[in-house]
């Protein structure tokens, strides 16, 4: 009688192997997923951080290009009083940090209606000054503001032989988020009114 026995099932090295391959292919995967979500917050990041910059720069020029009379300048406009009270005008081509304009509609009470936008270095921010009420940021938190620079051309009257093109602002715009992304945007505003 010969009988033949045939052990079915695994060996222990065909065990080891098996459960080698399967954490590798394991280890793999995590890795993979990890880094996707980690690419997927920063790119979530990004996307705030640029919404809040459009926002804030849509914002602002859209009062820009209703204004008049800008005055640009390195100063944060908050002992300004006189330019604040002012029609004055002032040129920037090599960019400044703050700019003051005249509110051209009916939304300002009073006499006193400049507005004026402006970096401040202490708060890393952009603030908003209505005539000498105090100035508030028009930044989210969480958003650090790197530089914000106003080029200001035209602004002498197309009247007064000296100026023959209708007042322009270029805002450069410079921020980071926490992870410290950076983003720059820029764009250009032509005063609406006609400047005669």
């Amino acid at each position: 009688m010969n009988t033949t026995s045939r052990h079915l099932g695994f060996t222990l090295i065909e065990m080891l192997v098996a459960l080698s391959l399967f954490t590798i292919v394991i280890t793999i995967a995590v890795g993979a997923l990890l880094s996707l979500i980690g690419a997927s917050k920063g790119v979530q990041s990004g996307q705030s951080v640029m919404t809040t910059l459009t926002f804030a720069l849509d914002s602002m020029t859209r009062e820009i290009r209703t204004g008049s009379a800008y005055y640009c300048s390195n100063a944060t406009f908050s002992n300004q009083e006189t330019i604040l009270k002012s029609t004055t005008t002032h040129d920037c081509v090599d960019g400044q940090s703050g700019i003051s304009f005249v509110e051209s509609g009916s939304s300002l009470s009073g006499a006193n209606k400049r507005i004026a936008y402006y970096y401040d270095s202490n708060t890393k921010s952009i603030l908003r000054r209505i005539g000498n009420n105090t100035a508030e940021s028009i930044v989210a938190d969480g958003i650090t503001v790197n530089d914000v620079r106003f080029f200001v051309t035209g602004t002498a009257s197309l009247g007064s032989g000296t100026d023959v093109n209708q007042p322009t602002v270029t805002i450069v715009l410079r921020a980071s988020d926490e992870i410290g992304t950076m983003t720059v945007l820029q764009t250009t505003v032509t005063q609406r009114e006609l400047d005669i």
